[in-house]
């Protein structure tokens, strides 16, 4: 039975450093020269993995990921997670919650002020992680966002949540900076970032009926775990490389090594584990092959998602030349 891996943030955007771009993988490299490529119409590994499973554009990613998390997901949820909004000349620029490195007790004592701040407003704070906090919003007033991942590292201005009911959204953000920014834990973090402002996103209940795609789901980000468990897959943590992954079951794979230090804008760290991903999952992909029938290799991009399907036919294409990953961008 088929097996699809899923590698969010290995293919490196257009303005990414020059290192990034030229970076080779010898191992996928050349299974990605043999393989039949396709594109799909979907952005990031999310959008993807959605799609696959019958959802459509508007993801309620915190419902999602608030099943993978194992909470309970009954009424409309918004992701609400903490960033560093930094002033660039004339633009606001968000930096992803991986920059923050938040301690548990620092969450805490901000989600408690958030939560005594919005308490009128009928929103209910969550801290699940110190980088995933969440919102239970009132029937009706969940607004419309933008993702996190297409916001960090730009100017969020025309990024702002918009509401169709009486909670006034862009106010509420400015509400919440002002909470946070003027908040004993931010002044007790200099010289670090300051967890100054949230970011709203991933609006929306639970999906009612999930297709079931994969018998296994091998993950650790909560929305795959929660992709799994909505649809019925079994959730499996990521094993120790593809030999551990036995046929007979389609199986879903997704190895996201890449995105914690693409988030916190390491590229060094990232290239070191551009290496790690080649040896411990592409240098024996071919017995997988032989084993599964068919491998599908998914590289999502941002607007759209490279994805490599490979046979038994596919080891003897060895005569075709072999591009950097960056080609395939």
């Amino acid at each position: 039975m088929p097996l699809d891996i899923v590698v969010p943030d290995l293919l490196p955007a257009p303005d990414a450093p020059p290192a990034m771009r030229s970076v080779r993988l010898p191992n996928l490299e050349r299974w990605l020269s043999r393989a039949d490529l396709s594109v799909a119409e979907t952005g990031g590994s999310h959008g993807w993995i959605a799609a696959e499973h019958g959802l459509g554009q508007a993801i309620p990613h915190a419902a999602i990921c608030l099943a993978g998390e194992g909470v309970d997901t009954a009424g409309e949820w918004i992701r609400a997670d903490p960033v560093h909004l930094r002033v660039d000349r004339d633009a606001v620029v968000l930096h992803d919650p991986a920059v923050l490195e938040l301690t548990t007790g620092e969450t805490a004592s901000l989600v408690s002020s958030l939560r005594e701040h919005f308490a009128s407003d009928g929103l209910e704070w969550q801290a699940v992680s110190p980088e995933r906090w969440y919102v239970r919003v009132p029937a009706g007033e969940s607004p419309t966002t933008v993702p996190l991942e297409r916001a960090f590292g730009r100017n969020v201005f025309g990024m702002l949540p918009r509401g169709r009911g009486r909670i006034n959204w862009p106010s509420a953000l400015t509400e919440s900076q002002m909470t946070l920014s003027e908040h004993e834990v931010n002044a007790k973090r200099a010289p670090k970032p300051a967890a100054n402002s949230v970011w709203f996103w991933g609006e929306g209940p639970r999906p009612a009926n999930l297709e079931r795609r994969y018998g296994i789901v091998h993950a650790v980000d909560p929305f795959s775990l929660g992709i799994a468990r909505l649809s019925k897959a079994e959730a499996q943590p990521l094993p120790a490389g593809l030999e551990e992954i036995a046929p007979g079951n389609p199986t879903l794979l997704v190895v996201d090594s890449l995105t914690r230090w693409l988030r916190r804008g390491d590229a060094l760290a990232w290239l070191v584990a551009t290496v790690d991903l080649d040896g411990r999952w592409f240098d024996d992909l071919g017995s997988a092959i032989a084993r599964h029938g068919t491998v599908r290799i998914i590289l999502p991009g941002e607007d759209r998602t490279r994805v490599a399907t490979l046979t038994s036919l596919s080891r003897w294409r060895w005569f075709r030349g072999r591009k950097a990953i960056a080609a395939h961008a």
